[in-house]
């Protein structure tokens, strides 16, 4: 069987119509979910970028031990497994982070979307065109981001729109071998956020205000409401463009006849506040003030297709991006290692109802390699029902239950204390057998 995955970045699900929103227009991923599999409990493990690929390419999660660290030689990746199984392996982005991080280690093809030459240059000549207080670290990735595109004249020019097509030529030369592997990741939807206008005017037409897309990290209350709600409209039509090109892709997989014999995975990395819970961005910025990990960050989409299984279904299961390693490894037939990952092909078939009782949620906040102190963030349990989030002090635990309180407002943790005691003891055994310090454990699992 030949594997594709697409991952997309900051992606929300509740964005997508296929997860019932009615006002943003995705038409190429709801098609493909009603001949797939909606996973409705999928939530990230390792936060953000980087630890979530890895936790997909590693079959584990590790976020109680390390944080931001780079694929090294001694870690086995789903592609050093797929190459020894006889799989011919490519892999298509424009996810600058992953080259850093040698994650295209091991792939036969590599191809990069990367800025144009000599774009650095124009960093000195762009001003910021609202104070820098408004915009993340002052401005500093929103000025490089500007020198970066600044070349984006038609939609092909995006960088999701050059990934796609790339993929699809890649798909051309490769389709017709015995056995592929495809990965193909693209940064969108991440700020900033310029869509082509006449997306963002779909959502918002004949603003007048100040006109935001990159935002600030931080706490609402800068911002007057029609400008968040023009950042969300910005943020709509980021998701339409990329729909618009996946979609591409899709219709060239569908056009191949590759649907017969391959899994085709779309996933995201983690979404972000978008003014819920009174913040935008998706995680702090200041180490004194550590943030949840609710569902606006931490749910994933994960729509699965798996060659015979065409019906259009739902599943409830957990489900996390630990898990893609193992499912890619069993839908090869390739031999893996052992890993803390489960596959999706026994829930996809109806074989077992669960995987995992509790996925547990966070960015590395400990003494391990890779921590961002200034951008740590609390510990979330997720169960079907339940969510815990716990943390440092001061910070007081919190219960929710998503059954009655989907968006994580009230706190029932007084009246369900069994229930919350539970979700912790699970996790304080979890960060005991990855290997997190007692010291971690103790100042961050607590409540």
């Amino acid at each position: 069987m030949n594997v594709i995955v697409i991952m997309m970045d900051t992606l929300r699900r509740d964005f997508l119509g296929c997860y019932g929103n009615p006002d943003i227009r995705t038409p190429a991923m709801d098609a493909f979910a009603r001949r797939a599999t909606i996973f409705e409990s999928a939530y990230t493990g390792s936060f953000p970028t980087v630890p979530m690929r890895k936790d997909c390419f590693t079959g584990f999660c590790k976020w109680p031990i390390y944080g931001w660290t780079p694929m090294t030689d001694e870690e086995v990746s789903v592609t050093d497994c797929l190459n020894e199984a006889g799989y011919h392996t490519g892999l298509v982005m424009d996810t600058l982070n992953m080259v850093a991080t040698n994650f295209p280690r091991g792939f036969d093809d590599f191809e990069l979307i990367a800025p144009p030459e000599g774009h650095e240059a124009l960093i000195e000549q762009i001003e910021m065109p609202w104070p820098e207080e408004y915009a993340r670290e002052k401005g500093r990735h929103y000025i490089r981001d500007l020198a970066r595109t600044a070349h984006y004249r038609h939609e092909t020019d995006w960088a999701v729109a050059q990934t796609m097509l790339k993929a699809g030529e890649w798909l051309e030369d490769n389709y017709k071998r015995d056995k592929f592997f495809l990965w193909v990741d693209t940064f969108e939807i991440h700020e900033n956020w310029q869509a082509p206008d006449y997306l963002t005017e779909m959502y918002s037409p004949n603003y007048q205000g100040v006109d935001y897309s990159y935002p600030n990290y931080g706490y609402t209350d800068i911002y007057k409401q029609s400008e968040i709600d023009r950042l969300r409209a910005r943020y709509a039509a980021e998701v339409t463009l990329t729909d618009h090109w996946v979609g591409y892709l899709l219709r060239q997989i569908e056009e191949m006849g590759l649907l017969d014999n391959t899994l085709v995975v779309l996933i995201s990395d983690h979404g972000m506040y978008l003014g819920e819970h009174e913040r935008m961005g998706k995680h702090a910025v200041v180490p004194e003030d550590a943030w949840p990990l609710y569902r606006e960050v931490a749910a994933l989409p994960l729509i699965v297709h798996v060659p015979g299984l065409d019906a259009p279904r739902r599943v409830g299961a957990l489900a996390q991006p630990a898990d893609l390693f193992a499912t890619i490894i069993d839908a090869a037939g390739a031999r893996g290692t052992e890993v803390f990952g489960k596959s999706w092909l026994p829930l996809l078939r109806g074989e077992v109802r669960k995987n995992w009782d509790y996925v547990f949620t966070s960015r590395h906040c400990g003494d391990g390699p890779g921590a961002a102190p200034n951008r740590v963030s609390h510990i979330n349990v997720y169960s079907r029902r339940w969510s815990l989030t716990v943390g440092r002090e001061p910070f007081e635990a919190e219960l929710h239950d998503l059954k009655t309180d989907s968006a994580q407002q009230s706190s029932v943790i007084q009246q369900e204390p069994a229930v919350a005691q539970e979700m912790l003891n699970a996790l304080r055994d979890f960060m005991r057998e990855v290997g997190a310090a007692e010291e971690y454990i103790q100042a961050y699992a607590r409540m």
